[in-house]
């Protein structure tokens, strides 16, 4: 053999040891299933992004894998986090769709955590969330003067849920008067109950979630929205008070930031520790590709699910650095929501 070829030869070598790894990664899901693990019940926000995901997924998976979608409803949605974290198959072919908020439980110390957030694989975020406090028009919570004047009752399903955080918060940083009930078995139930008269109104409403769920309320006048929280104005929100503007002191601001700046991460897709790196990569950009595909956006459009995605190797840094934050803010923020 010639000096040439065998410098051709050790070239293919290595270049197929080196593409090997990967091939075989990409080779594995074919024929496979993945499961999209819903933590929240059927018919809410969540599980009508864990569906729409499931149903383009597959088609950016190398070897076209089926996609099914689950439900595991449960403590707001840490049942199916502590599931997929400790129980799932470490393979890739189980992956978690639940509340941003999941992500940061650890951070307040909650009972019932079986994970550690900063050791999710991270898939991506399929949209950043603003969320609101709505009320019925025959309810006393018709404008955010009214909030501060008086109880008014909303209903959650989980004390970490937003339903429940951001009544908190409101009561503690914008001097609101808002009751929380809980027992509540998802976003649906609450506003059934409201719309029932047993409740005003439910705090934590994505706007995802209202714009797919909830419009109808909005046109016929039923249902009025009052404030929203975020660390910016919803586009479609103009005319809404954000609470931001009317918090004052600094130290308020720095708590408001670390309470709501989770919904920066709100609709997160993540796979169990363990799975092989190779794996990961392929899920996030098959992730990217889907939240990008004009297929899938028309489809989340036409369900009324906004698409203003992040990254997963993006959300992995927020991730880790929202635990980065300051121990005495944490402390605050621990004590003010009551954790």
């Amino acid at each position: 053999m010639t000096s040439c070829n065998l410098i051709v030869s050790a070239a293919f070598t290595a270049l197929t040891a080196f593409a090997s790894p990967a091939f075989a990664q990409a080779d594995f899901f074919k024929g496979k299933t993945i499961s999209v693990d819903i933590g929240a019940d059927v018919g809410g926000g969540f599980d009508a992004y864990g569906r729409v995901i499931a149903e383009f997924l597959g088609r950016h998976v190398p070897g076209s894998p089926v996609v099914t979608p689950q439900n595991r409803p449960g403590a707001g949605g840490r049942v199916s986090a502590n599931w997929l974290y400790n129980v799932a198959p470490k393979d890739g072919t189980v992956i978690g769709v639940f509340g941003g908020w999941i992500a940061f439980e650890p951070l307040w110390g909650i009972s019932g955590v079986q994970f550690d957030a900063t050791k999710f694989n991270w898939l991506g975020n399929a949209n950043r969330e603003v969320t609101t406090c709505g009320f019925w028009n025959r309810s006393k919570g018709t404008s955010l003067d009214a909030l501060r004047a008086g109880e008014t009752l909303v209903g959650s399903y989980g004390p970490t849920t937003s339903m429940t955080q951001d009544a908190v918060a409101l009561n503690a940083l914008i001097g609101a008067k808002i009751k929380v009930i809980h027992g509540y078995k998802g976003t649906r139930d609450v506003v059934l109950a409201a719309e029932r008269g047993e409740l005003d109104g439910s705090c934590g409403l994505w706007m995802s979630s209202v714009k797919s769920q909830y419009q109808k309320y909005l046109d016929s006048g039923e249902l009025r929205l009052v404030v929203q929280m975020g660390l910016e104005r919803h586009p479609e929100l103009p005319n809404v008070p954000n609470a931001a503007d009317l918090i004052k002191s600094e130290d308020d601001r720095l708590a408001f930031n670390l309470i709501f700046g989770q919904l920066e991460v709100a609709r997160p897709v993540a796979a169990p520790p363990g799975v092989p790196a190779d794996r990961i990569a392929i899920l996030r950009k098959a992730l990217a590709d889907t939240l990008a595909d004009p297929a899938f956006v028309a489809t989340a459009t036409k369900r009324g699910l906004e698409v203003r995605p992040l990254a997963g190797d993006k959300m992995q840094e927020f991730v880790k650095a929202i635990y980065s934050s300051p121990q005495p803010l944490v402390q605050r923020v621990t004590k003010m929501m009551g954790y």
